[in-house]
Formats: C-alpha cells, structure tokens, sequence
C-alpha cells in the first residue's frame, strides 16, 4: 500500500512514521515538499502518476491565537488546503485520512459531564475550530472514501512544530528551572500521546475500517490543572503548582471549558495516565 503523509515533520506525523506497519510504502511529505494552500504544489506532488491509495493529512494552521489574529490564513491551510486534498484524492482515487480537533465543540456538554462522541453536532467556538470544521465539510461532502480521524491536547516525542514543544515539556521545563506553575483547573480535555493515536490511525487503515468519523484520543477526562499534576508526579518532581481559572488567563482566544472526546465506533484506547506514564520514561532522559 502506497501511502503519502502530509506533515511528517509534526509531533503526530512523526509518530506515524515510527509505527508505519509492514507492508506499508510510506511517503513522508514536509512542508518545504508540499504546501497544501496551493493547488499546484498538492496536484504536482500527489498527482499525476504518483498513485498513492492513502493520503494522510495531519498538517494544520493550529496556532489557536493566531488564528484569531489571521482567519485567512487559518481558512486558507485548514479549510482550502483541504479542499485541495479532497479535489487530488478524488481524482486519483485515494482514500483521504484527514485530522481533525476536539475545538470543532462548543463545550456545553459539561453540563451533562459527558465527552463527545462521533454523533455529536459541531458547533465551533473560535476560528480554529471553524476552520477546522470547514476542512471536515468540504472532506465528509465531497468524498465516499474518507476517515475524520479527530484528536485532543495531543503531546509526543517530537513535540509540536508549530507551537514549540508541547503541555508536557513546558511543564517539565518550568518545574525544573524552578518558575511559578498557574494551570487552569476549569478546563476539561482528553489528553492524547501521539504513538498511541499514530498506531490507531494505522489500525483503521490497515483494517479497513467503515469509512467516516473516528474520536482517537485516550481514555479519560482531567483538567489542564490535573494534567499538569500528574505530569510531575510521573516525572518524580516535587514541584509547587497553583489552580487557576479560565478567567485568570489572559487570551484572545475562546477555548471551549468542556472537550473530552471517546468513541461510540469501536476505537478502544488505553487511560490516558498509563499513555503519560510511558511517555515520560520515553524521554525523561531528554528533558
């Protein structure tokens, strides 16, 4: 099987190419190889010839302030540079494996404490998640071969390479040197290693899973604030930690106080503290 990966160089396309299973001809594809925002680029590279069967797409404009600051450039990686994707698997005949966000959510399911699933109507809340949401249309609307694969407060090895690193390492890095630690504790997420959600997205494609929508993160919901705590407790760092709310924290950004997502579609993943666990003795001697 011939595959193309879009956004090798993130912390989540990274880990895909690290547990790329056998029998899969993996094609990893930079930022300087191909730019999504342009038609050409993505026709030139997945076009023509090249007859990939899977295209995988984890590349995003995900700076969630900046989005705020810059809506075109958001709509034009997340929304057209999907089109784009959508209009070059159509043609060739690709099954196109796009990734999503929990911020396609509004948050109001906190009222009833339960996560979203696969069936629950998005109602994004910053332009993110509407453009984020506006990729998943044109991907659902478009085409009959497709996986929606959306994940959550996502951390890996690599860490995130448009954010500089990720909630794990900025933690870690801030017990160590000894600075003030004030994490928000009203706000509720599924925290998601990126090797479990690597290997889970080979899994639906490996398997031929039904097409459609998938929620890929671990299993569980914690606050940023419990999130942060137990990163410590794992690293075996004492460590003074302050709770803060929402509203302490100065944004730009409307984030939704309520996004932890499961799945109702059979995708069974390990909690998220056993994920985080084995994380942290991953790289703890790279911290």
């Amino acid at each position: 099987m011939k595959v193309a990966l879009i956004g090798a160089l993130g912390q989540l396309g990274q880990d895909i190419q690290r547990s790329v299973p056998s029998g899969v001809d993996l094609y990893p594809l930079t930022h300087q190889e191909i730019e999504i925002a342009d038609r050409e680029s993505v026709f030139q590279c997945l076009g023509g010839e090249q007859k990939f069967q899977v295209i995988i797409n984890t590349a995003g404009f995900i700076q969630t302030e900046r989005c705020e600051e810059e809506p075109e450039k958001a709509f034009l990686v997340n929304a057209v540079g999907v089109k784009n994707l959508v209009d070059v698997a159509w043609e060739i005949g690709a099954i196109l494996l796009h990734v999503s966000t929990d911020y396609v959510f509004d948050g109001k399911k906190m009222e009833s404490r339960e996560p979203y699933t696969e069936e629950d109507f998005p109602n994004p809340i910053n332009v993110y998640g509407l453009s984020k949401y506006a990729g998943e249309l044109f991907v659902r609307n478009s085409l009959e071969k497709f996986y929606i694969i959306r994940v959550a407060s996502l951390y890996g090895k690599a860490g995130a390479s448009g954010k500089g690193g990720n909630f794990v390492y900025t933690i870690l890095r801030k017990a160590k040197k000894g600075e003030p630690l004030r994490v928000i504790e009203d706000m509720y997420i599924s925290p998601t290693y990126t090797w479990d959600a690597a290997q889970k997205i080979w899994e639906i494609i490996c398997q031929a899973k039904p097409y459609g929508v998938y929620h890929v993160t671990n299993q569980g919901i914690c606050s940023w604030y419990d999130f942060a705590k137990k990163i410590l407790e794992c690293a075996g760092i004492s460590a003074s930690i302050e709770p803060i709310s929402h509203r302490e924290y100065k944004t730009k950004v409307r984030r939704p106080l309520w996004s932890p997502l499961t799945s109702v579609k059979g995708v069974t993943m390990r909690a998220w503290e056993e994920a985080l666990s084995d994380f942290i003795r991953e790289v703890r001697e790279n911290i």
